[in-house]
C-alpha cells in the first residue's frame, strides 16, 4: 500500500512547526546578556562580560547602571589588562571564562568604585544596611544589570545545536542504510523505504548549519573563536597562543574546503542510493544490489573519516583548547541512536495506519534491540571520555567538564542518567521491546535526552553560565521537528514503501523469532 500524507498530518507536523516559530520570534525579542560581579570591598565592584559588545553597547550599559545606581557617585576603570585569573568561590566560573573563554569577541572588565550616596537620597534615607557594592552585585546575579544580545549569542547556538541534531538524524540514518545493504542485512529490507525517508530530509539540517558557518564566517556570531583573526595575531591583545597553534587545521579556507566535502559527499550518496532504490523497483534482478553493496561499503569508508573530522569542525572546535580522542566516536553513537529513535517512531506511526503489513512484531523488535545496545554504547563513550579526562586532571582538557559540572550540573549528569537509566530499565526486557506503548514513551524520552546532548556539547563554549531554556529553545525545537517529520512523511509518499524487488524481500517478510 503506497502512503500519501494526510490533511491531519500536514496540520499536526506544519502546526507545531508555525507554532515553534511564534514562540521562538518571541524568545528571540528576550535574549540578554549577562554581565558578573564581583565584590572587591564596600566600595568597589568588578564586572566582567564574555561575549562581543561594541562600546555603544558599553556606554549603554553603564547608562543602565548609573540609571539604576541613582544617588551614587560611580567611577568606572578599564582593566580589562589586569584580569586576575585566581579562583573564588562565588565567581569561580567568572574567572574560568576569562581565562579559557576570553576569545569568543570584544570582551570588557571595569573596576567601578562606589562613593557614598548624595545626602537625602532615596537610597541614605531607606535605612538599609546593603553597601553600594552590594547592591551593584545582586542586580547582576539578578540580571537587572543586563543589555540585548547584540550578537545574538543564544540564537546562533541553538541554531546550531537543532541543526546539528536533525542533520545527525539524517545522516544516522544515512549511516545504518549503507550498512544494511554493506552488510547484506536481509531482516530489515521492509524498513529501508523509512530509512531513504528519514534521510531525505538532511537539507535541513545542512542548509541550518551553513547559514551558522557563513555568519560566523564574515564575523556575524563569535561562536567558533577561531575565525576571529585578532585570535591569530601575534601583536594582537587577543593573541590565542594553543588556537595559532592549531591554524594549519583550525583555518576559514580549509574548514570550508572540509564542509564542502561532508556536505557533496553525503548528498551525492543519497541521492544515488535512492535513484537505484527506485531503479530496483522497476528492473528487479541482482545486479543493482551488488552495485549498491559495493557503493555502500565505499560510503562507509568516507564516513569513517568525515564522522570523526566533521565533529571535530562543528562541535570540538568551539572549545578550540580542549580535544578528546574519543570524542567523534561519541557523537557517531549519539546520531545513529537518535536515527533508529526517529525510524521506530515513523514505523509505529505508518504501521498504526495499515501502511506496513509486512511489518511484524520480529522486526520492531530488532530495531529496539538497536535502541537498547546503542544506548549502552553511548553511556559507556560518556563515561569513557569524562573518566580518562576528569581522572587525568590536566587543566586544560579538564576545563571542558568544570564549565559543564559548574554551570550544567543537572542537566550534564541527567542527560546521561536519562539516556542511560531508561533504556537499561525498560529495554532490558524482550516485552517491552515489542510494546509499542513502551517504545514510543522511552524512546521520546531518550529522544529528548539526546537534543540535550548536544545541548550540552555546544552551549558551554558559546553561552557560559548564561544559558536558558525559554521559548527560543523550545520554539525552535519545534519549528525543526514540525518541518523535519512533515519532510520524512512528503518523502515517504513519493515511492512505494515497500522495496517490490530487493532478493531478500521474502526474508525478510518472513522474518520471525
Amino acid at each position: 500500500m503506497d502512503y500519501k500524507i494526510s490533511e491531519r498530518a500536514k496540520k499536526v507536523t506544519l502546526g507545531t512547526a508555525v507554532l515553534g516559530l511564534i514562540f521562538l520570534i518571541i524568545g528571540f525579542f528576550q535574549q540578554k546578556d549577562f554581565v558578573y560581579a564581583k565584590k572587591v570591598d564596600d566600595h568597589s565592584v568588578e564586572l566582567l562580560y564574555n561575549g562581543h559588545a561594541d562600546v555603544e553597547t558599553q556606554n549603554q550599559l553603564k547608562e543602565t547602571i548609573i540609571s539604576k545606581m541613582h544617588g551614587y557617585h560611580l567611577e568606572f576603570h578599564d582593566s580589562m589588562h589586569a584580569v586576575d585569573h585566581s579562583s573564588d568561590s562565588n565567581h569561580e566560573e567568572a574567572h574560568s571564562h576569562s581565562e579559557e573563554d576570553n576569545h569568543h569577541g570584544p570582551t570588557f572588565k571595569w573596576l567601578v568604585h562606589i562613593g557614598h550616596a548624595a545626602h537625602g537620597d532615596d537610597h541614605a534615607n531607606t535605612g538599609s544596611h546593603e553597601s553600594g557594592a552590594d547592591m551593584l552585585v545582586d542586580m547582576a546575579n539578578s540580571g537587572d544589570v543586563s543589555f540585548f544580545d547584540q550578537g545574538f549569542r543564544r540564537f546562533w547556538s541553538n541554531l546550531l545545536v537543532n541543526g546539528f541534531f536533525f542533520f545527525g538524524i539524517a545522516l544516522g540514518a544515512l549511516f545504518y542504510l549503507a550498512l544494511h545493504y554493506a552488510t547484506e542485512s536481509g531482516w530489515g529490507v521492509v524498513l529501508l523505504r523509512i530509512f531513504e525517508g528519514i534521510m531525505s530530509a538532511m537539507p535541513i539540517g545542512m542548509a541550518a548549519l551553513l547559514i551558522v558557518f557563513i555568519v560566523g564566517t564574515f564575523g556575524g556570531h563569535h561562536i567558533y573563536a577561531w575565525m576571529d583573526s585578532h585570535i591569530l595575531d601575534p601583536n594582537s591583545s587577543h593573541f590565542d597562543p594553543i588556537i595559532y597553534g592549531k591554524k594549519a587545521y583550525l583555518n576559514i579556507p580549509f574548514f570550508w574546503i572540509r564542509v564542502a566535502a561532508y556536505f557533496t559527499t553525503f548528498l551525492l550518496f543519497l541521492r544515488w542510493f535512492k535513484k537505484k532504490s527506485k531503479e530496483e523497483d522497476e528492473i528487479g534482478g541482482t545486479k543493482i544490489h551488488f552495485t549498491m553493496y559495493r557503493r555502500a561499503a565505499l560510503f562507509l569508508v568516507f564516513f569513517a573519516v568525515f564522522s570523526s573530522t566533521m565533529s571535530w569542525d562543528f562541535i570540538m572546535s568551539i572549545d578550540a583548547h580542549w580535544f578528546s580522542t574519543l570524542f567523534g566516536w561519541y557523537v557517531f553513537s549519539g546520531i545513529w541512536l537518535s536515527g533508529m529513535i526517529m525510524v521506530m517512531m515513523i514505523t509505529l506511526y505508518l504501521r498504526k495506519g495499515g501502511y506496513l503489513p509486512f511489518v511484524n512484531e520480529s522486526h520492531i523488535h530488532d530495531v529496539g534491540k538497536f535502541m537498547f545496545a546503542l544506548s549502552f554504547l553511548w553511556s559507556y563513550l560518556w563515561f569513557s571520555q569524562f573518566m580518562l579526562i576528569w581522572y587525568s586532571n590536566i587543566p586544560e582538557e579538564v576545563i571542558y567538564f568544570t564549565e559543564r559540572i559548574n554551570n550544567y550540573n543537572i542537566l550534564f549528569f541527567g542527560t546521561f542518567i536519562v539516556n542511560f537509566f531508561f533504556p537499561m530499565v525498560f529495554f532490558m526486557s524482550r516485552d517491552t521491546k515489542r510494546s509499542a506503548g513502551f517504545l514510543i514513551v522511552i524512546g521520546m524520552l531518550i529522544f529528548i535526552g539526546h537534543w540535550f546532548d548536544v545541548f550540552n556539547m555546544i552551549m558551554p563554549g558559546t553561552l557560559f553560565d548564561q544559558w536558558e531554556l525559554g521559548l527560543l529553545e523550545l520554539g525552535m525545537f519545534m519549528m525543526f521537528l514540525g518541518i523535519f517529520v512533515y519532510s520524512v512523511l512528503n518523502s515517504l509518499s513519493k515511492a512505494p514503501l515497500l522495496l517490490k524487488n530487493h532478493p531478500f524481500l521474502e526474508e525478510s517478510k518472513h522474518h520471525e523469532y
